[in-house]
């Protein structure tokens, strides 16, 4: 047994010994292949640093070129080099940064004025001081290829059911001054009933927000061209802004169109100034809260020529005026506007005449709460009356008095409107207005003196774009002699915008 076990023995250690020699050499051959691992990276590391030391002294011997081109911005990706994603592929990493980047430099600031989002939305057309925006997300807007700019067009159409306790001397819209007086043939009659689409709009908005200058060009129009006819094109906006310099049509600097209440009647309240025409303004932002415009207008003046025979009216200078605006972040705003003009005539019967006009105009739209914003207007001048909403359908801005000499007419106005939400989909606005012009002697019996407007309406957004609307109105109006009429009107209106 002894025997057997001896040679078992010797093989064993045999066999171990062999597998210890070639564990050892296989050891030793891994070593020297990372040995030379090692010496080959080396070797890359010193050729990478020869690399670097002959760029570096090739920058500074073109007079230190590289600081240069570290100090300017990298250069906008070309969409040329862009990878192509296969329908359904995520976006690389580096193609989402560039994508967000864009985005970034599209975002415009917000402007401090609330946004409110009226049926009638007269806060979208008015240019704003530097590159604030009521949409800095531009929401709506398509860039135009091989340019900096980008476009929006915005068709808005409405409809308008109304019914009237009687006569209110215009179908289409809500105008005190039309009134007609209790016993003249056209008062009363019985109810009335019309239905129009006339406040329907078209608007385009075209800005470059990659440029310098804040670029806007805007269009706007709506179909009110007749008082008697459907759908007669009139132009609302068409103007041009850049660098702070407004040049066109819009809304002229003795208006404040961050004020007109949240009325379904597309006219508005009788108070409010109605003051759009050709026009030159500039700008200037003093401070992220404060702005100043100053501005010269086409002087569009209503002069009262009875008992004048063949007498035209004539203006010696532009409308010339300013407004200072006050806008603090996320509250709202106030505006105190001036206007100075010049109302004249060229008289047949009385000798040619003119007379210096004024105006000054505070106004204001506040946040109450989150649910609550607050409007208020107050109008006070001589020779302004053609430029209220209301008296700017009579000749309002002057008149002759018994000595044949033209006379500013003394105008004053205002305004309170209030807004509650009661759900965000669900809201109500309130809203009166008064207007009174002062009267000469030689004016007729029957020239406007005094008008009251009052509303208020229930808006349910039923789609994110869709707005339904009901409606109650009154108005009164009086003359000079004292008479005086007025009417009630309900109003069902409905309105949808393609783009918010």
């Amino acid at each position: 047994m002894t025997k057997k076990i001896v040679p078992i023995v010797v093989l064993t250690f045999v066999f171990l010994g062999a597998s210890h020699t070639a564990a050892a050499r296989q050891s030793k051959k891994q070593k020297e292949q990372i040995q030379e691992l090692n010496r080959q990276i080396e070797q890359q590391e010193q050729t990478l640093k020869e690399l670097k030391e002959k760029v570096q002294a090739l920058d500074e011997s073109k007079g230190g070129t590289k600081k240069a081109k570290e100090a300017a911005p990298p250069p906008a990706p070309s969409p040329e080099a862009a990878p192509v994603r296969k329908p359904g592929e995520a976006p690389a990493p580096a193609e989402e940064a560039e994508a967000k980047m864009f985005e970034a430099e599209r975002r415009g600031h917000q402007s401090p004025v609330p946004y409110q989002r009226n049926f009638d939305d007269k806060q979208d057309a008015a240019p704003r001081p530097g590159d604030y925006t009521l949409d800095p997300e531009y929401r709506g807007f398509i860039p135009i290829p091989h340019t900096v700019f980008m476009i929006k067009f915005n068709p808005k159409p409405r409809v308008d059911l109304t019914l009237d306790s009687g006569n209110s001397g215009d179908d289409f819209r809500f105008v005190p001054a039309k009134i007609p007086l209790d016993g003249d043939p056209q008062s009363g009659g019985g109810a009335r009933f019309n239905a129009n689409g006339n406040g329907s709009q078209m608007r385009l908005d075209m800005r470059a927000p990659y440029a310098k200058g804040n670029f806007r060009f805007y269009y706007q129009n709506d179909f009110f061209g007749s008082d008697t006819a459907n759908f007669r094109y009139r132009l609302q906006h068409l103007y041009g802004q850049y660098y702070g310099v407004t040049a066109g049509f819009t809304y002229g600097v003795f208006e404040d169109p961050d004020i007109w209440p949240d009325t379904l009647d597309y006219e508005g309240t009788n108070s409010t100034i109605f003051a759009r025409r050709p026009l030159l303004h500039y700008t200037y932002k003093i401070s992220d809260s404060t702005n100043i415009t100053f501005g010269i207008e086409d002087p569009d003046i209503f002069v009262d020529l009875s008992g004048e025979g063949n007498a035209t009216t004539n203006t010696q200078m532009p409308d010339l005026g300013f407004n200072f605006r006050w806008e603090p972040k996320g509250i709202g705003h106030m505006q105190f506007s001036t206007i100075f003009r010049s109302v004249g005539f060229n008289g047949d019967l009385f000798q040619n005449d003119d007379d210096f006009a004024w105006g000054i105009n505070l106004s204001g739209a506040f946040n109450v709460n989150e649910s609550n914003t607050l409007l208020f207007l107050g109008v006070f001048g001589y020779g302004i009356g053609g430029m209220g909403n209301d008296t700017s359908f009579v000749n309002s801005d002057a008149a002759l008095d018994a000595g044949g000499n033209l006379v500013a007419l003394r105008y004053a106005s205002g305004l309170f409107g209030y807004t509650h939400r009661w759900t965000p989909r669900l809201r109500s606005t309130l809203s009166y207005g008064f207007a009174h012009l002062e009267n000469t002697d030689l004016q007729p019996a029957d020239a406007y003196h005094f008008t009251h407007y009052g509303s208020g309406n229930l808006v349910y957004q039923l789609l994110k774009r869709l707005y339904i609307g009901a409606e109650a109105l009154y108005g009164f109006k009086e003359v000079k002699d004292g008479r005086n009429g007025d009417v009630f009107r309900g109003q069902l209106s409905l309105i949808y915008s393609v783009f918010d």
